[in-house]
């Protein structure tokens, strides 16, 4: 990128027009986190009024999970060849659609494809935001702007737990979905008036327009217009994506460390996020109290956030994530040793969440740090993809797992392990260097 233009974007005090974009981004994910994550409070109505087995709702937990792989993995590219603002208007549709099909289901077959297509929309657009985030941000705001970003999935879990008890007290779990999808659908005019293209990726196609474009943009952010495009600009965006780019020489052994980073983390994220009410309300405990261990592992999700504001002031994002996976793996084993004692239970829940679900938005900034912007959201897709595939297969061994009489606690410590050994992974990739 030209040195004037890279200093105005990056090395430069964030305006307003810059701090609105991650804002924007902020609010479509807090949408994100209540469409996906409000399947694990609705679990027991679901499993109680059709009468599912714990085999049964492992499937349902994993239906999103699978959509949200494919979406990252075979759509997320999509956005490097076409733009992060129209593959984002069109991963909102998409889920919106998702979210109202499944107010309307009438078995488990048929919310499990509902979910699914929640899912691909959503694992289209997390890529998306990410990498748009990234790219409106300072450099020295960068890794604290994609982790105040990310901190919508918590706070729209959060919100989640909250709507679903109000709304269950006067209608049945239908009117969640209905409310998730109409509420969905009003962020897309909001996005389409609000939401800019980013300037990295606008300089990447080279078309004819691109000059005007970007100057509007710059105007916007009350920046100097440019004369010319620079001509030590990105290389223009290939005709599709470049996946196979991110095992060029320059990425390669990042790319492995990142992926294994990835599909450990989520293990324990997804297993600790979908079965953590249902499994309290199987250990006696009322549903309302499962809902709330659940809310407040989110909760400890946003203390993470700050977390990462105040250890990246001292330390590398590397180091962070490592600190925060052990933190993880620590939580994790001591709640498997208190299953029965609720007082204690609500703390380490906050502390799961301040652990383990705070490091997988590290992860987040992480990629965002190691490639450039022409393959970006490429690599965010495809990490996000490979860490679905652990994703989706968490909820449904642990399902398996307990329906052949696997104890609870036993669980929990066994889907501790894998943060301990993302953190070595995460410690390697930083050894690795920093690639812009």
């Amino acid at each position: 990128m030209d040195p004037v233009l890279k200093e105005q974007l990056h090395r430069g005090r964030m305006s307003f027009f810059q701090v609105r974009a991650v804002a924007v981004c902020l609010c479509i994910n807090v949408l994100d986190g209540f469409d996906i994550l409000v399947i694990a409070f609705l679990a027991p109505e679901i499993a109680g009024q059709w009468k599912l087995s714990p085999e049964s709702l492992g499937i349902l937990f994993s239906a999103g999970l699978a959509g949200m792989t494919a979406g990252s993995l075979f759509l997320s590219p999509l956005a490097d060849v076409y733009g992060r603002r129209p593959a984002i208007l069109a991963s909102l549709i998409v889920t919106s659609a998702g979210m109202l099909a499944s107010a309307f289901t009438e078995g488990l077959a048929q919310l499990a494809v509902a979910r699914v297509v929640t899912g691909l929309g959503i694992g289209a657009m997390i890529a998306s935001l990410t990498a748009m985030v990234a790219e409106y941000s300072s450099d020295r705001r960068r890794a604290a702007a994609v982790g105040i970003s990310m901190a919508g999935y918590p706070i729209g879990a959060i919100f989640g737990g909250i709507v679903t008890v109000y709304l269950l007290e006067t209608f049945d779990w239908r009117a969640v979905f209905l409310f998730g999808g109409l509420v969905t659908g009003l962020m897309i005019p909001l996005a389409l008036v609000f939401l800019p293209e980013s300037i990295e990726y606008l300089l990447t196609r080279r078309d004819e327009d691109t000059l005007s474009r970007v100057n509007r943009l710059l105007e916007k952010m009350k920046k100097s217009p440019l004369d010319s495009l620079p001509d030590a600009g990105l290389e223009p965006a290939p005709a599709t994506s470049r996946v196979t780019e991110l095992f060029a020489p320059a990425y390669r052994r990042q790319t492995a460390l990142v992926w294994g980073a990835f599909f450990l983390t989520m293990s324990t994220l997804y297993f600790a996020q979908s079965w953590t009410p249902k499994l309290m309300v199987d250990a006696g405990f009322d549903a309302s109290e499962g809902v709330s261990v659940g809310v407040l592992i989110q909760v400890g999700a946003l203390l993470g956030i700050l977390a990462i504001g105040a250890l990246t002031a001292r330390l590398s994002i590397y180091a962070t994530a490592a600190l925060l996976m052990g933190f993880g793996f620590i939580a994790m084993a001591t709640f498997s040793l208190t299953l029965s004692q609720i007082d204690y239970l609500y703390a380490l829940a906050v502390c799961i969440g301040l652990g383990v679900n705070a490091a997988m938005i590290a992860l987040y900034a992480i990629v965002a740090d190691v490639y450039p912007v022409g393959i970006r959201t490429t690599a965010i897709g495809w990490a996000i993809g490979m860490g679905r595939f652990s994703a989706v297969l968490s909820p449904a061994i642990a399902g398996f797992l307990l329906g052949i009489e696997i104890e609870a606690p036993l669980l929990f410590l066994v889907f501790a392990v894998p943060m301990l050994i993302a953190a070595g992974l995460v410690l390697l990739t930083g050894s690795g260097g920093q690639r812009k």
